[in-house]
């Protein structure tokens, strides 16, 4: 069975892990374990004051409400329309409840950061662009991108946070100089685990022994704890050796909207297909950050009729 994501580790990655040469990054360019790290640092640098209102888009991953709820401030969730990005009108309902804002480009469709920020000029704008690598025309003050397995590029594990706006350049420096380096028995323990990760998802592997494990997991909370570190040696070198390969804002995956996403769901596996309801259970995770039921009615009506397809192409 073709797997959802695309995750990989082979020879010439685990070659560059161990004796690559690492990426040498911008001034304001700063590597770390995971995205959603950036987040919180973005959010620590720009000395929000205690509980104030930060808006979230509430169909999403829930590490971007932790990183919220972790840096002491609170959500404002907004609204997502048909084609998946932020809702302006909701954004413009709520803005003056909020100081900064999270705005995800979900599976590689960009919001409208132009306007946004013609609305509230003086708001903080953090540009979440996991799902959307190498997004030239940035307007927010940070971008946090993703390169953990399954994003493209698919290199294993990490993050990067661009400071996009020079005011906070320097606080981020700091922060950044006291998180922690990866031990070398960190390192070790990081590759065994994307060695690991790659035989689970080998299409002959996954349909009989990983599919079914993953069915059988429980759901998973909304919270869990965001720990930042500097990115992993190991995987700095593969990004130094693979960045370019990459063709920039490949769609991390394709949504297809469909009146009963299991019966869907059941075709794709007969023909080898794996999908899955990508974020289905945002609401209620967003509910663990305190969301109020019909507080975003459009996302509650989508989050039950959302399936999403691999769009990657690999021999294996």
């Amino acid at each position: 069975m073709i797997p959802r994501l695309q995750i990989e580790f082979p020879l010439r990655y685990q070659k560059e892990f161990w004796f690559g040469k690492p990426y040498s990054p911008a001034e304001n360019e700063f590597l770390l374990n995971h995205a959603r790290c950036g987040i919180l640092l973005a959010l620590k640098a720009a000395g929000l004051p205690e509980n104030c209102g930060v808006g979230v888009m509430v169909y999403n991953c829930h590490t971007v409400a932790n990183a919220v709820e972790q840096a002491g401030l609170r959500m404002v969730f907004i609204d997502v329309n048909d084609d998946l990005k932020l809702d302006l009108e909701d954004f413009k309902r709520k803005a003056n409840d909020m100081s900064a804002i999270v705005v995800t480009h979900l599976f590689g469709m960009v919001n409208d950061v132009e306007a946004i920020k013609k609305t509230c000029p003086d708001m903080l704008v953090i540009e979440d662009c996991a799902h959307a690598y190498g997004l030239d025309n940035i307007y927010g003050d940070f971008a946090v991108f993703s390169i953990g397995q399954g994003k493209h590029p698919s290199i294993g594990d990490g993050g990067i946070l661009k400071v996009l706006n020079d005011k906070y350049l320097q606080k981020i420096k700091t922060d950044y100089e006291k998180l922690p380096d990866y031990s070398c028995c960190q390192k070790t323990k990081l590759f065994i685990k994307l060695l690991g990760m790659a035989v689970l998802n080998k299409r002959m592997v996954y349909g009989w022994l990983t599919l079914p494990m993953k069915r059988k997991r429980p759901v998973k909370s909304g919270r869990s704890p965001i720990n930042p570190m500097k990115m992993c040696r190991g995987i700095s070198n593969i990004y130094s050796a693979e960045k370019d390969k990459v063709v920039p804002r490949a769609a991390f995956m394709q949504v297809i909207y469909c009146e009963n996403p299991k019966e869907e769901q059941e075709l794709y596996g007969k023909k080898g297909i794996d999908t899955d309801t990508h974020f289905a259970n945002s609401i209620n995770w967003a509910k663990e950050f305190g969301y109020i039921q019909g507080q975003c009615p459009n996302a509650e009506k989508l989050v039950n009729h959302l399936l999403m397809v691999p769009t990657y192409f690999n021999k294996q």
